[in-house]
């Protein structure tokens, strides 16, 4: 939309509560301003509802003396990408986490299909949570474009993202796109573990089966082992799996792949940055987020010393990702306190999900 359109239709909904700043079209944007006296934060507030509503964004800023209404921009009639791209990505990584568990684990078709099928259920329940809410809040985004990663990655995949492409118009939106993926990819992974864990056979079971593809280790020495969490470790105990080894989890497909899904969920589930906990936690805490951040990227960095695992993700979250959380269009909109206790529930989540030692030998 070219800017005189849009000034068309913004000065439509505000109609004469606010004045266009005609100096401002000639820096390129587009700036409403009135004077404290003559409008209320309410009636701000209302007007940048408003405008949400028709797919346009406004940012407030304010002097002691005037309120400053700047137009982001129209994303109603963004264009849409072409998503044959989507389907594409999504196909190829089912067949890439399909063929990297033939490859590695030595699994026949049945064990390929259902390790790949729950994956991708858990990642797309994940991804989908993000694009439903994001959807809901008029916030633009793209489908969710999948990673397939053959043989390179243990699991085929580097996972799925979303791209968000108009601004957070508010904490309230950040915070239901930002919690919406991990809780719809966590419950997906404990439906997917709990069945898992339910056909489980008895240790005799286990032991027959395992031992049609590789000798039966009663100690696992020097075996490749995934890692425990302490919901993992609950439900392994509750369901009566604990006859089933760590070192050996990797080779029942339900149970591997509930187990990603945890490992998923925790890590986007870090309070740091633009990751899925960073979002909830700059939603939940505002400025005062950079402080958890903080410490959990030292926690994170003194774990090196304890597992390798997390260095390349220490770099990552340094670098790229980066600790601090940018604001929303307009950070003054709270939390309800539903949102409040989900926020607070998934530091839960991401506490019991998260294991120390992804991967190790025994």
């Amino acid at each position: 939309m070219k800017i005189n359109e849009l000034i068309t239709e913004t000065k439509h909904i505000i109609g004469d509560r606010m004045e266009l700043d005609h100096l401002s079209k000639i820096y390129g944007t587009v700036i409403f301003r009135q004077d404290t006296d003559r409008i209320t934060r309410e009636e701000i507030e209302s007007i940048i509802r408003a405008l949400l509503a028709n797919g346009i964004y406004a940012q407030l800023q304010f002097t002691n003396r005037e309120y400053l209404l700047r137009v982001i921009a129209d994303y109603s009639r963004v264009r849409r990408e072409n998503k044959f791209l989507n389907l594409i990505l999504f196909v190829s990584t089912f067949f890439t986490t399909g063929f990297t568990a033939a490859w590695l684990y030595g699994m026949d078709l049945n064990y390929s299909i259902q390790y790949a099928v729950s994956l991708l259920l858990i990642l797309t329940a994940h991804e989908m949570g993000h694009y439903i809410y994001a959807f809901k809040h008029k916030i633009y985004a793209t489908l969710p474009y999948f990673l397939p990663l053959p043989i390179f990655s243990p699991i085929g995949t580097l996972g799925a993202f979303i791209k968000m492409k108009s601004p957070i118009p508010d904490k309230r939106a950040l915070f239901d796109v930002g919690i919406a993926g991990p809780l719809a990819g966590f419950m997906v992974s404990l439906i997917v573990l709990w069945i898992g864990f339910a056909r489980l056979p008895d240790l005799e079971g286990v032991r027959a089966y395992i031992s049609q593809i590789h000798p039966w280790s009663a100690s696992g020495e020097g075996a490749l082992t995934v890692g425990n969490s302490i919901l993992f470790q609950f439900m392994r105990s509750s369901m009566g799996a604990t006859h089933l080894p760590m070192y050996e989890i990797y080779h029942y497909p339900l149970i591997f792949s509930g187990w990603i899904g945890f490992f998923v969920t925790a890590l986007n589930l870090m309070p740091i940055g633009q990751l899925d906990g960073g979002h909830i936690s700059y939603a939940l805490l505002g400025k005062r987020a950079r402080f958890v951040a903080i410490g959990a990227f030292i926690a994170l960095a003194g774990l090196n010393f304890y597992s390798t695992n997390w260095l390349l993700w220490t770099i990552l979250l340094l670098f790229v990702i980066r600790l601090k959380h940018p604001p929303t269009m307009n950070d003054r909109v709270g939390l309800d306190s539903s949102r409040q206790g989900l926020g607070w529930l998934s530091y839960l989540i991401f506490i019991t999900c998260f294991p120390p030692a992804p991967l190790y030998f025994s």
